[in-house]
């Protein structure tokens, strides 16, 4: 387990250039409420387990380039339902859910 929780500092750098949280004007972007628990979501499950940012990293930029288009989506739509999608495939990988 990581020696302490991650702060949003943390979880920045370790998404890096890859796969950066959205934000405009350099504030975070949660245009509905279930983006920003998704965030919290994965803060939390990830500080618990003692999964290391790297893998998470790993798992949101595959589920990024892998989501196809929609027009409809707005872009912080879009990155924070990959976001999902990276928590769910992270979670299922090491048998936690199916």
């Amino acid at each position: 387990m990581s020696e302490r929780p991650s702060d949003l500092a943390t979880v920045d750098a370790a998404l890096g250039a890859e796969a950066p949280l959205p934000r405009d004007n350099g504030e975070l972007v949660f245009e509905e409420p279930w983006q920003g628990r998704a965030l919290g979501m994965a803060v939390v499950a990830l500080n618990r387990l003692g999964v290391p940012w790297a893998d998470f990293r790993r798992h949101l930029a595959n589920a990024i380039a892998a989501r196809p288009t929609n027009r409809d989506d707005s872009p912080a739509t879009a990155y924070y339902t990959a976001w999902l999608n990276a928590l769910e495939t992270l979670l299922a990988e090491r048998g936690l859910i199916d």
